[in-house]
C-alpha cells in the first residue's frame, strides 16, 4: 500500500496498559500484560449508515460511540492498583460536563445582568485551566500520556509511510503530536462553549438547558473543526498550533515496549487482511531484525509451526494464502527474538526435538538430546538383541530420549528412567506417554543408583532386582569449562552438564554403584566427552569387576561411546 492509496482513517484511545486503535477495517485493543502483548480483534467494522456521513451529526455519534466503546476497556485496563487514578480521571470528565455549564451560571448570578455572559465565559476558561492543572498533577495519568504518545507516533507512521515502512525504528522517529488529537477537540469544544454563553437569555434555568443542548451540538462542531484544520497544508496548518499545545501535557515520550505495542496495534488495525501470510511475515521479520545476522528459514518455520499449530510443510504449501493473526505474529516475534538475540535453544522454544526416529518434548529442565547420542541407542539395541537382555536402566535420563528410544526399538521387556531431578522426570513421563511406552518404561527418582541399591538390598532374599543393562549419558563437562560453552549450551541445566573438576565424578560413582545393580555379565554403556576415553579406560581398569569391551566414535570422528561388561565379584 503506498501513500496515495490510503483512504482509510485510524484513530486511537490510550489506556492504562495499552491502546485501542479503530480503523475502517476493524478495532484492535492492544494491551500489555507483564512481559507479553495481546491484541483483541473486534469484528470487521461494517460500512456505516448514511447518518454517520452527515456533518456535525457524525461527530456527535462518533464521539459518543468512541467513548461508549472505550470506557469498559479503559476501566478494565486500570486494574486494582489504579483505582485512585481512574476515579480522578472520571472526575476530570465530570468537570467538563458539570462545571462547564452549571458552575458558571450559578456564579454569574452574583453579578449584574449586563456582565453575566462575560463572567460565564471567563469562568469556563478558568475551569479549563483548572482541568489542565489537574491533568498535570495526577501522577497516575503519566502512563496513559505515554501510551497516548505511542498512539500518535503509530498513527503518524501510518499516515506518513507505506505499510512496509512501519517499523519500530521508523515509529520512534514520528512526532508524538497529532492534528486530530482528542486534546485538540477539547480545546475547540471549550472555545465553542465560551461562545455559546453569549446567547441572549436571562432565565438561568432555561439558559442551562439550552447550553446543554448547545454542548451536544458543539461536540459535532468541534469534531468538524478538528477534521478541517487537520487537512490544512503548510503554512496554513499553523492555525492548529495553539490547540495542539495541550498535547505538551497529554502526551509523553513512550518507552520502546509501548512503541512496540503501538506498532502491533496499528498494523492489526490498518491491514486490509486480518493477518499476514508466512512469506510476508518472514520477509518483514528478517528485513527488520536479521539484516546482519545469518539465519535459516527452516528455523523460522519451526517457530511459526509452534505458534500457529500448523505443520511446517503445510505452512510452506500455504506460504502465500494462510494468514498469521496479529497475536501469533506477536508471539513469533518474541520467540524469534529469544532465539536470535538471547541465544535460546530452538528446542526449548518449540519444545520439540527429534531423536532416533522419535519426537520428544524438551524444556529448560532437561538436556537437549543430540544426534551423536543415537550411537549409544544403536549399540544398546544391538546388545539387547544379541544377548537377549530383558531389563535395564537409563541413568541420568533427563528427557528420557535414550531409554524410550531403546525400549521402542528393541525387545527389552522393561527399562527404568532414573534421575535426581523430579522436573526432569516429569518431562520423561510426558515422553513415555506421547511415545506409547507406558507398558515398557517406568520412572524412578534417585541420586544415581542409590534407590535401586536400596530396593535390591530390601528384596535380596525374595527376588533378584538386579538388571542386565545400564545406559547413561551423565554430566561430563569439567566445571572450569562451563563458562566457555556456547551461549545456547549455557541455557541447558547445569545439573546435566557439570561433571566436576575433572569431568569424571559421575563415571567414578556409577561404576562403583553399578557393581550392586548389574547382574553377572551385565552391560554398561556410557556416552563420554571427546577427550575422555583414556580416563574412562583408567577408571574401568581400577575396578577389576569391569572389562572394557569396545568404544565408538561419533559422526564427527570423536570418541563418544564406551561399552563395559560386569564380570561379577
Amino acid at each position: 500500500m503506498n501513500k496515495k492509496d490510503k483512504k482509510i482513517k485510524v484513530g486511537g484511545v490510550a489506556l492504562y496498559n495499552g491502546i485501542i486503535f479503530t480503523s475502517d477495517y476493524r478495532q484492535v485493543i492492544a494491551q500489555q500484560y507483564d512481559d507479553s502483548v495481546r491484541c483483541k480483534i473486534n469484528s470487521v467494522i461494517q460500512e456505516k449508515k448514511i447518518i454517520y456521513k452527515i456533518p456535525i451529526l457524525r461527530g456527535i455519534l462518533g464521539i459518543g460511540n468512541q467513548i461508549g466503546n472505550a470506557i469498559p476497556t479503559f476501566v478494565e485496563s486500570s486494574g486494582e492498583k489504579n483505582n485512585d487514578g481512574i476515579l480522578k480521571t472520571i472526575l476530570l470528565y465530570a468537570i467538563l460536563i458539570i462545571f462547564c455549564i452549571s458552575i458558571p451560571l450559578a456564579i454569574s448570578l452574583i453579578f449584574s445582568s449586563n456582565i453575566r455572559n462575560i463572567i460565564q465565559a471567563i469562568i469556563i476558561a478558568l475551569e479549563f485551566i483548572l482541568y489542565i492543572v489537574m491533568l498535570k498533577s495526577i501522577p497516575e495519568l503519566d502512563i496513559i500520556f505515554m501510551y497516548h504518545g505511542a498512539e500518535h507516533k503509530a498513527v503518524n507512521s501510518f499516515e506518513n509511510l507505506s505499510i512496509d515502512e512501519i517499523t519500530l525504528e521508523n515509529v520512534k522517529k514520528q512526532s508524538r503530536f497529532h492534528k486530530r488529537c482528542g486534546g485538540n477537540f477539547v480545546v475547540y469544544f471549550v472555545i465553542l462553549m465560551m461562545a455559546s454563553v453569549f446567547i441572549p437569555i436571562e432565565n438561568i434555568f432555561l439558559k442551562g438547558v439550552l447550553l446543554l443542548l448547545f454542548g451536544i451540538l458543539n461536540i459535532g462542531i468541534a469534531y468538524e473543526v478538528v477534521n478541517l484544520f487537520s487537512k490544512l497544508k503548510k503554512p496554513f496548518d499553523v492555525i492548529n498550533y495553539p490547540a495542539t499545545l495541550i498535547q505538551l501535557i497529554t502526551t509523553k515520550e513512550p518507552t520502546d515496549s509501548m512503541l512496540k505495542l503501538a506498532l502491533y496495534g496499528i498494523l492489526g488495525a490498518v491491514r486490509k487482511t486480518n493477518g499476514v501470510t508466512p512469506s510476508e511475515y518472514i520477509k518483514k521479520y528478517t528485513k527488520e531484525n536479521l539484516s546482519d545476522i545469518s539465519y535459516d528459514n527452516q528455523d523460522i518455520y519451526s517457530i511459526l509451526e509452534y505458534v500457529t499449530g500448523i505443520n511446517r510443510n503445510n505452512l510452506i504449501l500455504q506460504n502465500d494464502s494462510y494468514l498469521i493473526s496479529i497475536n501469533n505474529e506477536i508471539k513469533a516475534d518474541m520467540l524469534l527474538n529469544k532465539y536470535y538475540f538471547n541465544k535460546y535453544p530452538l528446542q526449548y522454544i518449540t519444545h520439540v526435538q527429534y531423536f532416533y526416529k522419535e519426537k520428544y518434548y524438551v524444556d529448560e529442565n532437561v538436556l537437549i538430546p543430540r544426534a551423536d547420542s543415537e550411537i549409544l541407542v544403536e549399540k544398546a539395541i544391538e546388545y539387547i538383541e544379541n544377548e537377549k537382555i530383558k531389563n535395564g536402566i537409563d541413568l541420568c535420563t533427563g528427557s528420557g530420549a535414550l531409554g524410550i528410544s531403546v525400549a521402542k526399538n528393541s525387545d527389552i521387556e522393561n527399562i527404568t528412567l532414573m534421575d535426581i531431578s523430579q522436573k526432569a522426570l516429569n518431562v520423561a513421563k510426558r515422553n513415555i506417554v506421547s511415545n506409547g511406552m507406558q507398558n515398557k518404561v517406568t520412572i524412578q527418582k534417585s541420586d544415581l543408583l542409590s534407590e535401586k541399591i536400596k530396593e535390591i538390598n530390601e528384596n535380596r532374599d525374595i527376588e533378584d532386582k538386579r538388571v542386565d543393562l545400564i545406559i547413561s549419558n551423565p554430566p561430563y563437562i569439567r566445571t572450569d569449562v562451563l563458562s566457555t560453552l556456547q551461549e545456547e549450551v549455557k541455557k541447558e541445566p547445569k545439573l546435566a552438564l557439570d561433571g566436576g573438576k575433572d569431568g569424571l565424578d559421575f563415571y567414578n560413582r556409577i561404576i562403583k554403584e553399578a557393581k550392586e545393580v548389574l547382574k553377572p555379565n551385565g552391560i554398561i554403556i556410557f556416552e563420554i566427552g571427546y577427550d575422555q576415553l583414556d580416563d574412562i579406560k583408567h577408571i574401568v581398569n581400577e575396578n577389576k569387576e569391569f572389562k572394557m569391551l569396545e568404544s565408538f566414535k561419533d559422526y564427527g570422528g570423536n570418541d563418544r561411546v564406551v561399552i563395559c561388561r560386569f564380570q561379577d565379584k
